[in-house]
């Protein structure tokens, strides 16, 4: 891996499969992973949900925003971005200046099957609704990341995995969808 490719950002909507495949990944590549929503939680003592409610979202977003900084020290690792992080514009150039971001496009049908009976844990999935128009809404700037990995409801991990380290590899050419 170049330099920027040292850290490796996964992008994407809750229930897209970051975490699952950063943590084989990291695996396959011998690097550590960090999943910023686990590492937020670990070091803050209580859950997204629980600081959402008790300190608000713009409270927890420059939190995370610092957590994302911190990323810039890791020599190598894969890291897994929680779903509104990409979202914000420094966040997002943060990311491209200090390493690859995949988008994992996981269909909206593929996430809510996946989340479902887990909306106690999501602070912003409080219905198949809103999540749908949350998803709507930040798709745009999950397709700014530097590649883009499609994943279905057929794909497990390691097929997943494998499309990511085609693009790491060079195995197709710069920002197009691999399925």
């Amino acid at each position: 891996m170049g330099d920027r490719a040292a850290r490796i950002y996964l992008v994407g909507f809750m229930g897209s499969g970051k975490t699952s495949a950063g943590s084989a990944l990291a695996r396959r590549l011998d690097v550590p992973f960090v999943d910023l929503d686990l590492a937020f939680e670990s070091m803050s003592g209580e859950t997204i949900r629980e600081t959402f409610e008790r300190r608000g979202e713009a409270w927890f977003r420059e939190r995370e925003t610092t957590l994302l900084r911190g990323t810039a020290s890791l020599d190598r690792a894969v890291l897994a971005l929680g779903g509104g992080t990409f979202v914000f514009a420094d966040n997002a150039a943060f990311v491209k200046a200090h390493g690859l971001s995949v988008f994992l496009d996981a269909p909206f049908e593929v996430i809510a099957g996946r989340l479902l009976g887990k909306t106690f844990d999501r602070p912003l999935f409080r219905s198949l609704d809103e999540a749908r128009s949350l998803y709507d809404a930040r798709l745009p700037y999950y397709k700014m990341a530097d590649w883009t990995i499609e994943v279905t409801a057929k794909d497990d991990v390691e097929t997943v995995v494998d499309r990511i380290e085609r693009v790491l590899t060079g195995g197709v050419g710069s920002g197009v969808d691999v399925r």
